[in-house]
């Protein structure tokens, strides 16, 4: 029994809903109370801020049980509740993957890198630039003069690279870290298996995947995992069979897949690259509501684009690192290293069964839009900011 149900009614689910469950019916009740996709309702945001209050404490184990016991008036998150609509673009991608991938380095770095530049991509505080007032001038003709982007300053350029040093050492850490947390998940999977508990360990595994499957990009992210995992498992296992001489191919493979991988990234950084040049000649100025929404929401989603491939990059030669660490680690028999390997193709085997129904993907895509326009108006706001 639980003192109250209210939180629960909001979302529309029963007291004894899983993680998944509760994951779900926020993202439904978070789309269809969205404050964008009711404009006329003067009481749409605060019906927004009451879904997204029913599920930062339902989400979270520690609350949900204080919230079962006591209601939630003892039930308050220790900082307080966090704006709906700030909380909706946080879960953006999620946590979930976390223990898996960790964080992408990139769009972190790249941020802080953005922080360093003006609208018009120049370096900020730049005594070589002058007067930044003076960066475009207006003619008598009324054409308008732009001068030439100026080069970064010597103290801009060492911040640029000790923010590329931090981000390698942060890499380098991650790498660290995920080794321990898959080592001791597959050390969870052998025992299971030796001990005759697979069936339990399947149950509790499959659940996760359930709750993996629904994050953003959630079904790439289970594929990517599942990629990287059956080939370095399978590169492994066989080179072990030949005494090692695979490896001479295996290498070779490995490295035209990595070229590959720069050559997609390029194209796909190249084609955005076109578009965004094409799309700066249209002044939005020109175009009417409908138009200005379907073309900013093509100029961010080509960014976006372009961001989720350098992530796929980054994150697929993470994991591989992380597979060498563990296949490769010398403590350890030889043994149970083949036994590591087969442990991970256990894994990228349920990562690519993974399947999301036709109604979870129409809300993951509605999610992302929503989400997505969210970006569009943080960068606006962002954009007006005087420094």
């Amino acid at each position: 029994m639980v003192k109250e149900t209210e939180y629960y009614d909001i979302l529309g689910i029963e007291p004894t809903a899983t993680p998944a469950e509760i994951k779900k019916a926020y993202r439904k009740k978070a789309m269809q109370t969205h404050p964008d996709k009711h404009p006329d309702d003067p009481d749409a945001q605060t019906k927004f801020q009451a879904v997204g209050e029913a599920y930062q404490v339902l989400s979270d184990p520690g609350l949900r049980s204080k919230y079962d016991q006591f209601g939630k008036e003892d039930a308050v998150p220790q900082a307080g509740f966090e704006d709906a609509t700030e909380y909706f673009t946080m879960i953006f991608g999620g946590d979930g993957f976390k223990d898996w991938i960790g964080e992408f380095s990139l769009f972190k770095e790249l941020s802080k890198a953005t922080e360093e530049m003006d609208e018009q991509g120049n370096p900020l505080n730049n005594p070589e630039s002058g007067d930044p007032t003076q960066n475009e001038m207006i003619q008598h003709d009324g054409t308008t003069n732009k001068p030439a982007k100026t080069k970064m300053s010597r103290e801009q350029r060492e911040k640029l690279m000790e923010m590329e040093k931090a981000r390698r050492e942060d890499m380098l850490k991650q790498i660290d870290e995920l080794t321990i947390k898959l080592t001791d998940r597959i050390t969870s999977y052998l025992i299971a298996l030796k001990n005759g508990h697979l069936k339990e360990f399947d149950l509790k595994f499959n659940q996760e995947i359930e709750e993996l499957k629904l994050e953003s990009f959630g079904m790439e992210l289970l594929h990517l995992l599942s990629k990287v995992y059956k080939t370095k498992a399978n590169d492994y296992l066989i080179a072990k069979k030949t005494l090692g001489f695979s490896k001479i191919f295996t290498g070779t493979r490995e490295n035209a897949r990595t070229v590959k991988s720069a050559y997609n990234l390029l194209s796909t950084g190249l084609e955005a690259q076109k578009s965004m040049e094409e799309m700066q000649k249209v002044n939005p100025e020109d175009l009417d509501d409908a138009e200005r929404v379907k073309f900013e929401s093509m100029m961010a989603g080509k960014a976006l684009g372009v961001m989720w491939a350098m992530s796929k990059f980054e994150l697929e030669r993470k994991l591989k690192e992380v597979c060498n660490k563990i296949l490769q680690d010398k403590t350890v028999s030889s043994k149970d290293r083949k036994e590591r390997a087969k442990a991970l193709l256990y894994f990228s085997d349920k990562f690519v069964k993974a399947r999301r129904t036709p109604e979870e993907a129409e809300e993951a895509r509605v999610f992302e839009e929503l989400i997505l326009g969210e970006q569009e108006r943080n960068q606006k706001r962002y954009s007006t900011k005087t420094y």
